[in-house]
């Protein structure tokens, strides 16, 4: 039994040393063995590996490749930013005064057409009162001016009738005057001259007579007589033609009269008229300017009180019950920010990730452990950062972009500080960032199978998704990429062994 064990003591001892070294062997053998098939390790891309031992042996080079395909991936992004507000009022007074009662203080929100201050109104009430006594004045000044127009113009082209009517008589009878003297006229003489012409006839045939002494003296007188008795008559006929023409006269010197006198009414009319639209026009602008002071006084004691325009926040508050104001001043009594919006700033590489519209999580320092939903409003044009500003030149400046997002149910002061999170899904062309070589400003290369052969075609990349590269130009959706093509020279005879989606 004593030698049994002492037999076996070595045995024991040399199998302990050996079997450690046996699998330290067997180990390396095993992990040398795996590498040179593994393109993750650099032993696959020496002489050792397999592709140089395959190309060595002129059989195709063994690789693994995958289909250009389209994926669909979760894009997120997040920007630092802060909320900003979009609108600041300055709120100042419209009328001068004394500030009665403040109704807010810094720190408080207010809705569109809430008081925030009101000023002394006594004496703008009373501005408002004269106002109206002044406009009622001038509307009596108007009516009286109105009727007093009226009156007198109907005076005048009363005035005007009346003159037309005597006018008219007047020519009637000047016109009938005309015609009876015409006739009367031509009656008398050509009675008289028939008269004179039948006495001076009976005169000459008397003549002869007496010179033969059948008739006696005494009928040659008689003839005489009435001849010359005839003569007379024609002459009372011709001055009587003369009388008719001066009583002619005398009605057309009537008419005449009456003819001025029309005119001076038509006149007096005109004159009148222009007076009382002057007189008119002036009570009218009159009224229009105590209307215009009365809307003035009303707004003005309306102004006396002074309202949010929108809905906002007090930011600041510098007036207080007491204090006198004016209008002419350009101090703010108070400002309002409103429309605040969380500004996220984000990379113009970025940029493209983002749309107005789409929906964002906002998260606040403030908040801890909230989130809040947004939609994007607005993408602002590019921003210079300062940083960048002082130190960098060229075409290497960075540039970033704020993104305006309006943050549903919430009422943010300005200058909460936080993020903003885009959640999206991209669909695009996809392949393993393994496959890329020589990659630099958004190029590379990849390697594919054309024909059994290594083929090496350039590419332009995109961002990279969980070891996926985004493909933006260079394949065509199925071409086969090789997944790990560094030990490959172009024009190798391919096989590929296996395929991942």
């Amino acid at each position: 039994m004593i030698r049994l064990r002492t037999w076996l003591s070595p045995l024991v001892l040399s199998f302990l040393v050996i079997a450690p070294i046996g699998i330290i062997v067997i180990l390396t053998v095993t992990v040398i063995a795996s590498s040179l098939n593994d393109p993750e390790t650099k032993i696959y891309s020496s002489s050792l590996g397999s592709p140089a031992r395959q190309r060595k042996a002129g059989e195709p080079i063994e690789v693994e490749a995958v289909p250009v395909t389209f994926k669909t991936l979760e894009d997120n992004l997040a920007a630092p930013g802060e909320s900003v507000a979009l609108q600041e009022v300055e709120i100042r007074p419209q009328v001068t005064g004394e500030v009665e009662k403040v109704y807010v203080m810094e720190g408080d929100w207010v809705r569109q057409g809430q008081p925030l201050l009101k000023l002394h109104q006594p004496p703008f009430q009373d501005k408002v009162a004269h106002a109206e006594n002044n406009l009622a004045i001038a509307i009596a000044d108007l009516k009286g001016f109105e009727l007093a127009a009226k009156e007198n113009l109907s005076r005048l082209e009363h005035d005007i009738e009346s003159a037309q009517v005597r006018l008219y008589n007047a020519k009637q009878r000047v016109d009938e005057i005309e015609s009876l003297l015409e006739k009367e006229v031509k009656n008398n003489v050509e009675a008289a001259e028939f008269r004179l012409k039948t006495a001076k006839d009976k005169l000459e045939r008397i003549k002869p007579l007496i010179d033969i002494g059948a008739v006696p003296q005494f009928n040659l007188n008689e003839a005489e007589d009435v001849y010359a008795t005839r003569k007379k008559e024609l002459l009372n006929a011709q001055q009587g033609r003369f009388g008719s023409q001066d009583r002619l006269f005398s009605n057309q010197d009537v008419y005449i009269v009456n003819q001025l006198q029309l005119k001076r009414a038509e006149q007096a009319l005109e004159r009148t008229r222009v007076i009382e639209e002057k007189n008119i026009a002036r009570a009218r602008l009159n009224l229009e300017n105590r209307k215009i002071q009365l809307r003035q006084a009303k707004r003005n004691l309306e102004n006396t009180v002074i309202n949010a325009n929108t809905d906002a926040l007090v930011s600041r508050v510098d007036i207080h019950a007491g204090d006198l104001v004016s209008s002419s001043s350009r101090a703010n009594l108070m400002i309002l920010t409103s429309d605040i919006v969380f500004k996220a700033y984000v990379d113009q590489a970025r940029l493209d990730h983002i749309e107005v519209g789409d929906q964002a999580t906002v998260r606040l320092t403030a908040y801890p452990g909230r989130t809040f939903l947004g939609e994007v409003i607005k993408i602002n044009p590019t921003i210079e950062t300062e940083a960048n500003r002082r130190t960098k030149v060229g075409v290497d400046r960075q540039y970033t972009y704020s993104v305006l997002v309006k943050v549903y149910n919430l009422e943010m002061p300005p200058g909460l500080q936080g993020y903003a999170q885009f959640d999206k899904e991209k669909t695009s062309l996809f392949i393993p960032e393994s496959s890329v070589t020589h990659l630099s400003g958004g190029e590379g290369m990849v390697m594919v199978v054309e024909e059994g052969k290594a083929v090496v075609k350039k590419v332009k990349l995109g961002r990279t998704f969980d070891n996926q590269r985004e493909l933006i130009e260079g394949l065509q959706p199925g071409e086969q990429i090789v997944v790990h093509p560094r030990v490959l020279n172009p024009g190798d005879d391919l096989k590929i062994i296996s395929q991942e989606e």
